[in-house]
């Protein structure tokens, strides 16, 4: 190549593609922690390893007792927690509830939730259902109010807000992004 440079030209040596960059980072250089979302025993762990764990793992909720609990509702896992439908619906309608305005359903709209809440309360707006015991959602039978108002959890909005839900969600979208060789890609 060097003889179709023009006279007087001069060759630079092209460096080395990526030769600086380092492939990944070492477990003694990372500093994110989770110490008041997991109880102590679970710190070290990974994020995938934690979603596995029962809900009992997240600091707050009595191991044991909250998992006896929580499996009333087929919840055995952190990662079950995140994707409980229950949860998930219940968020869904915090979020969009901020967005309703008052007596601005245009005429003969057909938006509903029919599906996720029992009849008595097909008619209620999103900020209605948040005022809502939980069990005005389909399958939570009224039983449910009791058991989920030991977690604090008296109504939809209240378990749209559950911190414990949150976490779970938040470990397991985490978890997804985790590299177990620490690499970068």
């Amino acid at each position: 190549m060097l003889s179709a440079l023009r006279p007087g030209a001069v060759a630079l040596a092209r460096p080395a593609r990526h030769a600086a960059v380092r492939c990944c980072t070492t477990a003694a250089e990372h500093k994110l922690n989770i110490a008041k979302a997991v109880d102590k025993a679970h710190e070290g762990k990974t994020f995938k390893e934690i979603v596995k764990l029962p809900p009992g793992a997240l600091q707050g909720l009595k191991e044991g007792k909250a998992d006896d609990m929580l499996a009333a509702f087929k919840i055995k896992s952190i990662r079950d927690l995140a994707k409980w439908k229950h949860y998930r619906a219940a968020r869904a309608i915090a979020v969009l509830a901020k967005t309703e305005v008052a007596d601005a359903r245009p005429a003969g709209s057909l938006l509903n939730v029919n599906g996720l809440v029992d009849q008595a309360y097909e008619a209620a707006t999103l900020n209605e259902l948040l005022a809502a015991p939980p069990s005005a959602l389909q399958g939570l039978a009224p039983w449910t109010d009791g058991a989920l108002a030991k977690l604090k959890i008296k109504s939809v909005g209240d378990l749209a807000k559950w911190k414990y839900a949150s976490w779970a969600d938040a470990l397991v979208t985490l978890a997804e992004y985790e590299r177990e060789d620490m690499s970068s890609r």
